[in-house]
């Protein structure tokens, strides 16, 4: 897949027009490259962009990106992902992550652990680059932390791990606000990338479920709750 991305590419993504798309890379810090005579971006600057950006878009549009994202990687937008992909990576529950860098210490750890990468220093310093720049931590007190460049990574096979602490801890957010839930993104394919990433947004705009998920004492009892809330969004259809 190519390390750059057009304008209709980007639009796509989002699953709106491109002068719409247009718009939004003007408002934008994306750094537009010629290449061939075309102009393209950065396909991590880009990525980053979204994931930067997705809370402050309406709950419709979000819902456009999810379902645009997982036609393009030709997934089923009605199928609950975010669900087996929990299913299948467990949910973590460690006993001593109280900093920034033991919980990314402990997520690279268990990315090695479930064999989706080889190298947990690499993984780790990828998070920790990414964290520098721009803090995935959420209002909502969540984190979805994913590698600055993955395409400079060997990654064996996708993960989406969830991971929850003890206490919340302090994990970049801008507004000071504690973090309590940490999801891991390995998607090396930029449209599942997007759509697990806007999904989990969709997921994450509500606090009872969060409050729900951190009064769970078992993995099977966090994906139910995740099931039942992702049939929720889903059938939604972008009202919530």
């Amino acid at each position: 897949m190519s390390v750059f991305l057009s304008e209709t590419d980007i639009a796509r993504f989002l699953g709106q027009s491109v002068p719409d798309t247009r718009k939004a890379i003007k408002s934008s810090t994306l750094k537009e490259i010629s290449r061939q005579g075309q102009k393209v971006f950065q396909r991590e600057e880009v990525l980053n962009w979204f994931a930067d950006n997705f809370t402050s878009l309406t709950s419709e549009r979000l819902m456009r990106a999810d379902f645009s994202s997982a036609d393009n990687a030709g997934l089923d937008p009605f199928s609950c992902g975010i669900t087996n992909l929990l299913a299948e990576s467990e949910i973590r529950f460690p006993d001593r992550t109280s900093t920034r860098s033991s919980i990314l210490r402990y997520i690279s750890t268990k990315a090695v652990e479930l064999g989706a990468v080889y190298d947990s220093v690499d993984l780790r310093e990828q998070l920790e680059q990414r964290e520098e720049i721009v803090s995935t931590a959420l209002k909502c007190g969540a984190a979805l932390i994913h590698p600055l460049a993955i395409k400079q990574m060997y990654v064996e096979k996708e993960l989406l791990l969830l991971i929850i602490p003890p206490h919340p801890i302090p994990f970049g957010e801008p507004g000071g606000r504690l973090t309590s839930l940490f999801f891991l993104l390995l998607f090396p394919d930029s449209n599942r990338h997007v759509h697990i990433l806007a999904r989990l947004n969709r997921l994450l705009r509500c606090n009872e479920f969060i409050e729900a998920i951190l009064e769970a004492e078992s993995h099977e009892e966090v994906l139910d709750l995740v099931y039942r809330r992702e049939l929720l969004v889903i059938s939604s259809r972008g009202k919530i």
